[in-house]
């Protein structure tokens, strides 16, 4: 059925309203994969190749996604492993009710993969950009989607092949009750991205050197495509609505939409004059929802919104880590007290200043976070006591959900990693510099050889 107005689009999102015993989490989790051998990114063909790493997951019960005749990717259940540009292997997990049944999904995935690296081996790492391999290095993957971005990138910024080819992220996805409630949800994540951001930056090198960045994935973001990336001014707003957010996406350009088995290139056109039949490419035809809902996901600030709230900024971390963010965030989020407590703890923050220190972060060590003021964006004094403070939300709200697992364990055992990098004042990027600086040089070798997932 086409769509004909934004009132359709405000209405699907409005659809999305979750009960609050209906509420889940997800999270989605990109590794790099690479041939130990050669220490170089999988080609897509041969017999040490994504293809081949695809197939050999799919003979243990995962179902194909093909684009034409290419195997692109899998699917079990409401689980999904799909590829990123240049083959980063990427974890679509189930929403589970609870930390314990993620944890579980992700430890399975990754013995998974350990297993399979071990047979062909590969190394899987997790770091939020590729240490030493360089822009061109590896294949595309045969996506139209990836192609027509491919041509678009670089014409809205400097670093958008950088972000499709040599980034990985740890992502989360939480839904909402209402429409209140997503403004409170969105603007505190959006608001509070920053602390975690820091505290768990885990990307410092590119191009084999020390980047002079905690997190270079982080800077790549910044200058990718303004349009659609880093922090939406809206987010932090008491006036954001479905509309208002259904406003802000129709104005930006699109990248294509899918037509039988193939993606017809739309990019720089707008969402707005598709909903007007004015389209030249595909005259006189109005959207789907199924365009709208891809076009949602293709708007890429930190903080963004379709059928749940979807969080962006974070480097991909290991297990144990990936599971401390996801815990910080579910123990706030998912508790009316802390959620509470979070919005009056950022209430006068200014988007200005917000988007200030966002730029700012890439190039800050959790080691200085005590000496950073944060006044105008947090009733803190330093970013350190703000992590140190919103980490005692998260961990009340998780008492409070009272989540045991069989052994009566709760969910607060996951938060312990994050607890401990405060505590220790050091990110795990400024663990990766001091382990791979040897002799007053650079020696990465400690970072390939454990290539921690």
């Amino acid at each position: 059925m086409q769509v004909k107005d934004e009132e359709a689009l405000v209405e699907d999102l409005a659809a999305q309203c979750k009960p609050h015993d209906h509420c889940l989490i997800g999270v989605e989790h990109e590794a790099f994969i690479f041939s130990r051998q050669t220490q170089a990114p999988l080609p897509y063909d041969g017999e040490c190749s994504i293809h081949a790493l695809l197939s050999s997951l799919q003979r243990q019960g995962w179902e194909g996604v093909y684009q034409r005749e290419a195997l692109v990717g899998l699917k079990r259940d409401k689980a999904a492993i799909t590829l990123e540009p240049a083959g980063q292997l990427e974890l679509s997990g189930s929403p589970w009710p609870d930390l314990h049944g993620v944890y579980d999904e992700m430890r399975a995935h990754r013995q998974r993969l350990a297993k399979l690296s071990a047979d062909m081996d590969l190394g899987v790492m997790a770091l939020g950009f590729a240490p030493q391999w360089s822009r061109d290095a590896g294949e595309w993957m045969p996506h139209d989607r990836y192609h027509i971005m491919r041509r678009y990138m670089p014409r809205v910024g400097v670093h958008g092949l950088d972000m499709m080819r040599r980034c990985c992220a740890f992502q989360l996805n939480f839904d909402y009750q209402s429409e209140a409630d997503m403004a409170a949800k969105v603007r505190v994540a959006t608001a509070l991205q920053p602390l975690v951001m820091l505290a768990m930056a885990n990307s410092p090198f590119a191009d084999g050197r020390d980047s002079g960045f905690s997190s270079y994935r982080n800077y790549v973001w910044l200058h990718t495509d303004s349009a659609r990336c880093g922090v939406l001014p809206l987010a932090l707003s008491p006036e954001l609505s479905f509309a208002r957010y259904v406003r802000r996406a129709v104005e930006v350009p699109m990248y294509s939409v899918k037509r039988d088995d193939a993606h017809v290139d739309l990019a720089g056109h707008f969402f707005a004059d598709m909903l007007n039949g004015r389209l030249p490419e595909l005259a006189g035809e109005r959207p789907t929802l199924s365009d709208w809902r891809a076009h949602l996901n293709t708007l890429m600030f930190e903080v963004r919104l379709k059928e749940r709230i979807e969080l962006r900024g974070n480097d991909t971390l290991p297990l144990e880590q990936s599971m401390a963010l996801a815990a910080f965030w579910t123990g706030i989020l998912y508790d009316e007290s802390s959620l509470d407590a979070a919005l009056a703890f950022i209430e006068g923050g200014e988007a200005a200043v917000f988007n200030e220190l966002r730029h700012r972060l890439p190039s800050m060590t959790m080691s200085e976070s005590s000496a950073v003021p944060v006044r105008g964006m947090y009733r803190a004094d330093s970013l350190g006591e703000a992590l140190e403070y919103t980490l005692t939300l998260a961990r009340a709200g998780l008492e409070r959900r009272r989540k045991g697992n069989a052994h009566h364990t709760d969910e607060t055992v996951y938060l312990k990693p994050l607890e401990h990098l405060v505590e220790e004042r050091q990110s795990p990027a400024e663990q990766w510099q001091a382990q791979c600086r040897r002799f007053g040089r650079l020696d990465l070798s400690p970072l390939l050889n454990a290539a921690g997932f």
